[in-house]
């Protein structure tokens, strides 16, 4: 208990830090920023046909791939000086021991991911609030745009599949979309995390994870190449659902998880052991 007692400070210790962080502040004007303006299109669609939308956009968030690069970019960002050891941490870690400290840091990518994409969650409502109409349903408007060529006569940036809507309901949809991204975030997240530790350095792990954003939007329209693209998971529409395509299936997706995720939680505790404390100058 004592252990798990000093993590959760570890770990709270960084979102305290939160608050002064300037990357934080300019991730949340990022994120305001792009999700007005990707939600926007539809909001809009919704106004030109005089119905309201409904609050289930956020699973469309990341269907097209450059819009992707542009919201999982800040995630990066956010964990950009993993192993997050600034000039406090050789005391806390003195005080609470290598252990309770990796897992506390390790906890704070958990998270903080989570905090991020429910973030984006509430943006996707609050922003538009006085143009949603609630309901358990997925709506004309975002009906139309997945079943009809509106999206194409609009040039709507957002892709909104109509297999997503046929095989999902929207609290469905939504609790998928925010799982699978929650995990892709917690997984680009400990690679960064890991890789920096082992290489003392910041560009590692941050060139990799932004490697793994950039073959997610190389790999779109391969079916077959989305087994090896851990980012393609967070998208529905790269799921197969009924069987009948090459693309990964969710059981598939959760093991893959499991196991990188997994992998990457020892690692980065074995590193932590024997790692040499480095102070690195804030990004």
């Amino acid at each position: 208990m004592k252990l798990f007692n000093t993590a959760r400070f570890v770990c709270f210790q960084n979102f305290r830090k939160w608050s002064s962080n300037y990357r934080v502040w300019i991730i949340a004007i990022l994120l305001i920023i792009l999700t007005h303006s990707f939600t926007k299109e539809i909001i809009d669609f919704g106004k030109d046909i005089d119905i309201n939308v409904s609050p289930w956009m956020f699973p469309f968030l990341f269907t097209q791939k450059f819009i992707k690069l542009l919201f999982f970019f800040p995630l990066i960002l956010l964990f950009s000086d993993a192993p997050f050891i600034d000039e406090n941490q050789p005391y806390i870690i003195a005080r609470s021991g290598r252990i309770p400290w990796s897992i506390g840091q390790i906890g704070y990518i958990f998270i903080a991911s989570a905090v991020y994409f429910i973030f984006l969650l509430l943006l996707s409502i609050g922003l538009n609030l006085f143009n949603i109409q609630f309901t358990m349903e997925w709506g004309k408007v975002l009906g139309t745009l997945a079943n009809t060529n509106a999206a194409a006569v609009v040039n709507l940036k957002t892709y909104i599949p109509s297999d997503v809507l046929h095989y999902f309901s929207p609290v469905q949809a939504l609790w998928f979309s925010l799982l699978l991204s929650w995990l892709t975030g917690v997984l680009l997240g400990l690679i960064i995390y890991v890789i920096n530790s082992f290489s003392n350095t910041r560009v590692f792990g941050i060139l990799t994870a932004s490697f793994l954003l950039v073959l997610d939007a190389t790999v779109t329209n391969n079916d077959n190449l989305y087994r090896f693209s851990p980012v393609s998971w967070s998208n529905l529409a790269r799921i197969d659902i009924n069987g009948t395509t090459p693309m990964p299936s969710i059981t598939y997706i959760y093991i893959c998880f499991a196991l990188l995720i997994g992998a990457l939680l020892v690692s980065a505790i074995v590193i932590n052991r024997k790692q040499t404390i480095n102070v690195l100058p804030p990004i």
